[in-house]
């Protein structure tokens, strides 16, 4: 009986140690897939500028259609299905849904950078923000030509959705924000943590991946100008320190 305690002692602690490797070797295979899936959709983002000089606008008016439709014939894989979207993402029960895309634009894994730094805050946001057009393009009337990025390898792209809690799932914000969630009157969930440990996934716009740390991608002091397609940090369309998802 002694013997048999040793051995269940043992077995437990050796599960102990083993349990937390193999939970950090599947969080990088999901980090590594994720890159993988964000390297396609930049090869297709790149594909799809030089066909038509300008990057694909977030939306379209009366429609459902986003900017990742677009991208269809370059990257022949729909964002509503399984596999094009982030794993860890999915592992979380994230919401995969087209529908959630008339009400809250919530429901993917993968953000867009549509208007840079200027994302729009509630109740005080003044209109003249989204008129310096410092993203690739919420709406036809302000896509960005290839010419008006200039710093190709420092801007923002696509990035790991930041989600909002959603039953017992997650849903992920198909616009790029730096700002609570809060700060929106169309969130009624809490933000939920990074997919990949401190940070998130990003594409620039000359097609590489990096991971970027939550403390500096969602900190204007840092990372303002990568935000925006002159290059500069724009402090003039800043939210209010209050409304800032990282405070330093």
């Amino acid at each position: 009986m002694i013997e048999l305690l040793v051995v269940i002692v043992l077995i437990a602690i050796l599960a102990g140690l083993l349990l937390p490797a193999l939970s950090g070797a599947r969080q990088r295979g999901q980090s590594a897939a994720c890159k993988n899936l964000l390297r396609q959709t930049g090869l297709a983002l790149q594909m799809y500028v030089q066909e038509h000089g300008f990057y694909p606008p977030l939306a379209e008016r009366g429609t459902t259609t986003l900017c990742f439709d677009r991208l269809l014939p370059y990257n022949p894989v729909s964002w509503t299905n399984e596999s094009w979207n982030c794993p860890a993402y999915l592992a979380g029960r994230g919401i995969v849904s087209r529908d959630r895309v008339k009400t809250n634009s919530s429901g993917i894994s993968y953000s867009y950078n549509d208007v840079g730094i200027g994302t729009g805050w509630q109740p005080d946001c003044p209109k003249s923000i989204f008129q310096l057009h410092l993203g690739l393009g919420h709406l036809y009337g302000d896509i960005k030509k290839e010419p008006g990025i200039r710093s190709p390898a420092e801007m923002y792209a696509v990035a790991d959705a930041r989600s909002e809690t959603a039953g017992e799932g997650m849903a992920g914000v198909i616009k790029m924000s730096p700002w609570i969630f809060e700060a929106y009157s169309y969130f009624s969930g809490a933000e939920v943590a990074p997919p990949h440990g401190p940070g998130y996934n990003i594409l620039f716009c000359d097609g590489h991946v990096n991971w970027v740390e939550r403390r500096d991608y969602l900190y204007p002091p840092r990372t303002a100008s990568c935000w925006n397609s002159d290059h500069q940090p724009h402090p003039e369309a800043w939210a209010p320190t209050n409304y800032w998802a990282v405070q330093q």
